[in-house]
């Protein structure tokens, strides 16, 4: 018989796999076209156009990080990753309604150039609320479950 703390566990690891490699696949594509990243920020129309360089070299580093960071197994590192990818979900979110409610036509950017172009709208806002509950469930101590 599986113990539930078991299957607790191994849903926790399971939402942090899921939310590491969504982070790093995401920010791999963007490492290797930060212009073309930057080209992707312009067209959200929300910031000030000399500083979409300076958030195309920063915002992949965060998420590598934070993806690391979740795959530590440390709970404190784990939060911490959690939280710093949980405000960047949440402000990718704000972006996205924003997109929506201007009724603006782009592209996402989201996995870079290299992937294929998905336009920004209800489904990618639903992904990012998925990815959101997804940290949510990553963040939870495992400490406490053995």
């Amino acid at each position: 018989m599986v113990d539930r703390a078991h299957v607790r566990l191994a849903i926790v690891w399971a939402a942090r796999i899921v939310v590491a490699v969504t982070f790093a696949v995401a920010a791999i594509p963007k490492i290797d076209d930060m212009l073309g990243f930057a080209e992707d920020i312009r067209a959200y129309q929300v910031f000030p156009v000399w500083s979409s360089h300076a958030i195309a070299a920063i915002v992949p580093m965060i998420e590598l990080v934070g993806a690391a960071a979740i795959l530590s197994g440390k709970d404190r590192w784990v939060r911490a990753g959690s939280v710093v990818l949980g405000v960047l979900t949440v402000a990718f979110i704000a972006l996205i309604a924003s997109v929506i409610a201007r009724g603006i036509d782009l592209d996402c950017g989201c996995f870079g150039k290299q992937a294929e172009a998905e336009a920004v709208g209800w489904p990618t806002l639903w992904r990012d609320v998925a990815l959101l509950a997804a940290i949510g469930v990553a963040a939870q101590r495992t400490r406490k479950l053995w």
